[in-house]
């Protein structure tokens, strides 16, 4: 096994939370005199960030991004409730079985850390960071970095597992690897040394690697 220590990205990766995410943008694009949305418009627009997918709606219809941003924090704290994506914990279990380290790295609050301990996940992770934290967003990598610090671990030996061009930023930025988990088949952004399609391809995919 070539990576030890897993980094890993909450919405989209961990958990799917993006059917929320959606309904979350819908109710402020509503609120500010804008139609809703589908799916399928919006996941490649928040694949990139919600402030460009924010942007690309301000610019379209001359609003403000700033109050545009603000409101939709609102309506995202309001969006609590959102699974695990289908088999995380055996891969979890599975992953740290075999002698690897689970590490949380994401732009929300505790909620995720929440949310984790809820589902009987959390146990498994042995560092975070989260918003509440301070650190620049991704692909910003001070926040990797700082972990990596913190306990003492060789980048070469780790990588960060996100669904998002930014998340494989970051982990490149720190001098680690990046996976890409991809289960919508929506992923764009640099090339990443892992790809796949679902937790238990993913497992299987680092213990090969």
């Amino acid at each position: 096994m070539k990576y030890h220590h897993l980094f890993w990205d909450f919405d989209g990766t961990l958990y799917d939370s993006y059917p929320r995410i959606c309904a979350a943008m819908n109710r402020t694009l509503v609120q500010h005199g804008m139609s809703a949305v589908s799916a399928d418009e919006l996941m490649p627009l928040l694949k990139h960030s919600v402030f460009y997918t924010l942007q690309h709606f301000a610019e379209r219809y001359h609003k403000d991004v700033q109050a545009l941003l603000d409101d939709f924090h609102k309506q995202h704290k309001l969006e609590t409730v959102f699974p695990p994506y289908e088999g995380l914990a055996q891969c979890l279990a599975s992953l740290k079985e075999a002698g690897c380290k689970h590490y949380l790295y994401t732009h929300r609050d505790t909620l995720a850390i929440t949310l984790l301990q809820q589902d009987g996940l959390w146990e498994h992770f042995t560092g975070s960071v989260t918003s509440c934290d301070g650190f620049p967003h991704k692909p910003a990598p001070d926040a990797l970095l700082s972990l990596l610090n913190q306990f003492q671990i060789d980048p070469q030996d780790a990588i960060m597992i996100g669904d998002r061009g930014i998340d494989i930023e970051s982990g490149h930025n720190a001098g680690m690897a990046g996976m890409v988990f991809d289960p919508e088949g929506a992923y764009f952004g640099p090339e990443a040394q892992l790809y796949a399609a679902s937790m238990k391809e993913l497992a299987k995919k680092l213990t090969e690697s």
